[in-house]
């Protein structure tokens, strides 16, 4: 079946191949999801390869890709890998061989695997994970965060001897703490809130007697202590301007930058955009926010329009998803979670000569930037809060340190402080 990918000397090697059933099966489900022919070949040479190595040390088929004679052959492989995504690759590719089923059917992607919970905290921690998820109502992404955060902390308690829930002190919970003092404020900031939470569903279950909330601190963060970084419309003009929008991919690059642009989306709201949540005869926007949950309808502006029908009649790849923005190489489907679509805005800085600017370069500048033209024109803080999608005015409130001209038509000038 896939010796077209192979020149006529070593299509032998393929067809003798112990495993020739399976690099069938798994070619033909990539042919199926349209991989090009040339990435194919790759996939198939590199099993080919591990197969000769399993041959030459007597080895039997290993049961998953994380297996000790898989990586031991990885670390030999990725000593004559001259680049990161060639070594990304050979994992990719034994990764596709050894975890695929009978029918060919892989996991879209590799992702990051999750680091398993110490067995003694594990039990407590996906019962507390359950509580976020079904009483809390915790996005995905929030709970998986938490139980990375408790994941280290028990690690770290093991290097200390403490392997059970009811044993752990204060002071170990302030030393984690004070050991991250070399992460972000903010970073800290989560660390803390996670324990907080934790703890105190513990001692509210009654899988811990003391109650530790108290015992993790972090140093206090002032949301209002800076100034948000914006760009100038001159900038956001180059910006849009530079997607080459005479090629697919372009077109839909630029369609994801004017969203980010004209409504000041969040990425994820981006990402998440289903071809349902435009409405053309109403000419609206209606989307479901992935970050509050709340429904958030917007105005179909006429560059916006233009700029999805260029995309979705011509550009967009066939695919059976039901997101507006897919991606442009096999397999055709929406983008993780974890992509805030940040390459897509890096390079488009790149391209307008802004990528040595100082500060932000995600599409978040978009949002900021929004924030200060509508307290430029004066628009009310409510009225901000409803553009932008947010639960309360208070979250509004931090946008309004970025309008510096109108906060001095309000300043104390130096005469009227010494008077």
């Amino acid at each position: 079946m896939l010796s077209r990918f192979f020149p006529p000397d070593r299509v032998g090697s393929y067809r003798a191949c112990p495993l020739k059933g399976r690099l069938d099966r798994i070619g033909g489900r990539l042919l199926q999801l349209r991989y090009l022919p040339v990435v194919i070949a790759q996939h198939v040479r590199e099993w080919l390869r591990f197969t000769r190595y399993l041959e030459q040390h007597a080895l039997g088929v290993p049961l998953h890709s994380r297996d000790p004679e898989v990586q031991a052959y990885v670390g030999a492989r990725l000593q004559a890998c001259r680049s990161a995504s060639r070594a990304r690759f050979v994992r990719a590719s034994l990764r596709l061989l050894l975890e695929a089923d009978e029918s060919g059917q892989f996991r879209r992607r590799v992702g990051t695997v999750p680091r398993p919970v110490p067995s003694w905290l594990a039990t407590a921690v996906h019962e507390y994970a359950t509580f976020l998820r079904v009483h809390r109502g915790s996005a995905p992404r929030t709970i998986a965060k938490r139980v990375w955060q408790l994941t280290r902390f028990a690690e770290s308690l093991e290097q200390s001897g403490v392997t059970s829930l009811t044993a752990i002190a204060p002071s170990q919970v302030q030393q984690f703490l004070i050991d991250l003092r070399d992460q972000a404020p903010a970073t800290r900031m989560t660390y803390a809130t996670s324990f907080r939470s934790f703890f105190g569903w513990a001692y509210a279950t009654g899988g811990i007697a003391v109650d530790l909330r108290p015992a993790a601190t972090a140093p206090r963060r002032f949301k209002q202590r800076g100034i948000r970084d914006v760009l100038t419309d001159d900038h956001v003009a180059r910006i849009l301007a530079s997607a080459d929008r005479s090629s697919a991919a372009g077109r839909r690059d630029y369609a994801v930058l004017i969203l980010a642009a004209r409504y000041g989306l969040r990425p994820s709201d981006i990402r998440q955009l289903q071809l349902e949540d435009v409405h053309w005869r109403e000419g609206v926007l209606s989307i479901r926010q992935v970050k509050t949950g709340r429904l958030l309808t917007l105005p179909l502006l006429p560059d916006v329009t233009d700029a999805l029908i260029a995309y979705l009649r011509a550009s967009r790849p066939a695919t059976a998803s039901r997101h507006v923005f897919v991606r442009h190489r096999a397999p055709f489907e929406p983008f993780v979670a974890a992509n805030n679509l940040a390459a897509i805005m890096h390079g488009a800085l790149q391209r307008a000569g802004l990528d040595q600017r100082p500060g932000r370069r995600g599409l978040y500048l978009f949002r900021h930037t929004l924030a200060n033209r509508l307290l430029t024109a004066g628009c009310s803080m409510k009225s901000i809060g409803d553009v932008l999608g947010h639960a309360s005015t208070e979250a509004t409130m931090e946008y309004a340190s970025i309008n510096l001209p109108t906060l001095r038509q309000v300043s104390l000038s130096e005469r009227e402080v010494r008077a």
